[in-house]
């Protein structure tokens, strides 16, 4: 019986959960000839997997911890799957892996691609510290995977540009499969207007102190249009901009409503009428594609992973530059006929990238190509 380990330690949050979790619920459906054996941590909400032939080893919550990664995926994780006698990996982790087994790596970590400047410059030391320890780990190790996974054509072009690995393959990402999903309405107490959503948690590359500028504008313009944001208010950073919109005294404007459960996302979409983002820097933002899926027009940056996404179907600005972004705002969702436009743009856009069920045969494809 072949086995085949997932790696998913750091596939805790974001665009990595939604990945496993949508991999992981229809792998739990299949009739399984094979073992496969998923690497975590306690308290990762795997409690969905039922199936005999999927087995759950949850790992001590240090093996997560940022500064121990590179002992963790040199060693520890190496002795792990020769313990378990892994023939194939399904690497979701962010770093690559030391193992004789086969490995197939899902890139998903884009300061290993083009990252702005301001990015960089905006981070405190230590993270920047970690961040270019980990890109210099994934340079140097690059062409251990025998198989690594680009989320676009253009991911796929720049690495095999950058790093020259012999064997890139593409799987677009698709909308997250949650079977739990909210069927009664959550109320968020959200504000009258135009409600502009922005989920996020919060990173200097997701830009929301440009929503600062933003919402000073809108105040003194006297627009309806309040942006709603999803920021843990439990970390320094996120204070420190919850801080500043009562500063500011605009708490009118920007409404905060912090994590959003996976399975409540769907109330909050349902919520609002158009998706903003001014972020600077992706791999491949699932949120472009769930806000297709809920019918809202898509206002976000004019940078290279948002256009490798979303195509023609998002209305794209400068997002240093909050008179840009006012006007593009102004520009659509004061005309219906242009918001109803870009809205079937978005759904024509969607239905270009595969479906989760096309995805995980794809994936299968691959590790029975390895073992």
């Amino acid at each position: 019986m072949a086995v085949i380990a997932i790696n998913a330690l750091n596939s805790n949050s974001g665009g990595g959960r939604s990945i496993r979790d949508s991999y992981l619920k229809l792998l739990n459906e299949e009739e399984l000839a094979e073992r496969y054996v998923v690497i975590t941590t306690k308290g990762s909400g795997l409690h969905f997997i039922n199936n005999p032939n999927i087995e759950i080893m949850e790992m001590p919550s240090y093996w997560c911890q940022s500064f121990l990664a590179p002992l963790i995926y040199r060693f520890a994780i190496e002795l792990l799957l020769h313990r378990i006698g892994a023939d194939v990996v399904l690497n979701m982790g962010d770093l690559i892996l030391h193992t004789s087994a086969k490995q197939i790596y899902i890139f998903d970590w884009p300061y290993a691609l083009d990252v702005h400047p301001k990015v960089w410059a905006d981070m405190n030391f230590f993270d920047r510290l970690n961040r270019k320890v980990k890109w210099w780990l994934i340079k140097r190790y690059f062409n251990k995977p025998d198989i690594v996974i680009a989320q676009t054509a253009f991911i796929r072009k720049r690495l095999t540009e950058l790093y020259a690995h012999k064997d890139i393959r593409v799987i677009n990402n698709a909308v997250t499969i949650n079977t739990d999903i909210t069927t009664d309405a959550v109320d968020f107490a959200l504000p009258s207007g135009v409600r502009l959503v922005y989920p996020s948690v919060y990173y200097p590359h997701k830009n929301l102190e440009i929503l600062l500028d933003l919402a000073r504008l809108i105040k003194t313009n006297k627009h309806d249009f309040c942006i709603v944001t999803t920021v843990n208010p439990e970390t320094n950073a996120s204070r420190r901009f919850l801080n500043s919109i009562a500063e500011f005294e605009l708490q009118g404007i920007i409404t905060n409503v912090g994590q959003v459960p996976l399975n409540q996302m769907n109330s909050l979409y349902n919520q609002c009428d158009a998706l903003l983002m001014p972020t600077l820097l992706e791999s491949f933002s699932i949120v472009y594609l769930e806000a297709m899926h809920y019918g809202l027009p898509v206002f976000t940056s004019n940078m290279w992973f948002s256009k490798a996404v979303c195509g023609d179907a998002a209305i794209y600005f400068d997002p240093f530059d909050a008179e840009d972004i006012l006007r593009s705002l102004e520009d659509v969702m004061k005309d219906p006929c242009i918001k109803k436009s870009h809205i079937t743009k978005g759904a024509q856009q969607l239905a270009s990238f595969p479906t989760w069920k096309e995805n995980f045969a794809t994936y299968q494809q691959l590790i029975a190509e390895l073992w």
